[in-house]
């Protein structure tokens, strides 16, 4: 592929993953109204996406690359799955005591992070119709929460946000670093896919770990229980083929083009696109004239952050 070819296809790529999240959403905001123990189930469908994409990874053969090569990469996913499972933990729990529309709107505010590295120490350019995209996708993102839900506020709520908001911003940077060292290239998504996987395993006993026992006990109450069968086999195949297909080749694609600072701000701006139109769509939720302006203007950001001079 030729430099416009790659940067289509991972534009493309981070919007199918940035799609994909709506997925997870879903089955962790149905989960808990279900009385199933979300650390459970995020146990059980993360094993399930770590032994699937182990399998596949072997199918396909080792890569030679060297042991620096392997411990940068695997390295960097499996410490992104730990901290990514702390996040939803810290997310979790902030909006339990907190205004979520608000906690929600700092938390995707995280891209930030990998945006503004890419930037600085790998020479992504930053033209100004960039700049005035990621301004309309923050405003978006502002609009957004303060037009949500935010009427439940118990608990000190702030400082398990910004907690949330540095946590997001130091996974989506741990994720998104191998794609910008050649020798991390030679590592198939399938071998990344599992290593994060790995780490998310990880991160559910850490968090559990005083009271493994009854973490236990509770995934072997919830391995007889069909709806969560249904919900991990949702979730681990969405994780694992976006993983595989698009995630990883696709910030591969932007890294090599010298793009790969937007990678999350589009995947965070289609997940938002993609639940807004479903929930109006298909939910039938009403939307203020506000909140369809914050959706068109989170359109006109992506397709600024996206611009390629």
């Amino acid at each position: 592929m030729n430099e416009l070819q790659m940067l289509i296809f991972g534009i493309f790529a981070m919007v199918m993953v940035g799609a994909g999240w709506t997925v997870f959403g879903y089955i962790m905001g149905k989960a808990p109204k279900l009385g199933i123990d979300v650390t459970g189930l995020m146990f059980i469908f993360t094993g399930i996406e770590f032994l699937l994409s182990l399998i596949a990874a072997f199918c396909t053969g080792i890569p030679r690359v060297s042991p620096a090569g392997w411990g940068i990469c695997c390295g960097l996913l499996v410490a992104c799955g730990i901290v990514n499972y702390f996040q939803l933990d810290v997310l979790s729990r902030a909006m339990q005591k907190g205004p979520n529309g608000i906690i929600w709107t700092i938390t995707q505010s995280g891209f930030v992070f990998p945006f503004a590295v890419g930037i600085i120490f790998f020479g992504v350019p930053l033209e100004n119709i960039r700049i005035a995209g990621f301004v309309c996708i923050i405003i978006s993102l502002c609009v957004f929460g303060l037009c949500g839900d935010n009427n439940k506020s118990s608990g000190k709520w702030k400082f398990l946000a910004i907690a949330a908001f540095l946590i997001t911003g130091l996974s989506q940077v741990l994720s998104n670093l191998p794609s910008y060292f050649k020798e991390a290239e030679k590592i198939t998504p399938m071998w990344r896919t599992a290593a994060f996987a790995l780490g998310m395993i990880g991160g559910c006993i850490i968090v559990r770990m005083r009271k493994l026992p009854e973490l236990f006990v509770t995934i072997r109450k919830q391995l007889g229980e069909k709806e969560v069968w249904k919900m991990a086999a949702w979730g681990s195949l969405t994780n694992l083929l976006t993983s595989i297909f698009f995630l990883y080749p696709g910030m591969d694609a932007l890294a090599k083009v010298g793009h790969g600072a937007i990678a999350y701000p589009v995947m965070v701006c289609s997940c938002l696109i993609v639940f807004e139109l479903y929930a109006i769509i298909v939910l039938r939720e009403k939307r203020s004239l506000l909140q369809i302006g914050a959706l068109l203007l989170c359109i006109a950001g992506a397709a600024g952050i996206c611009f390629n001079s």
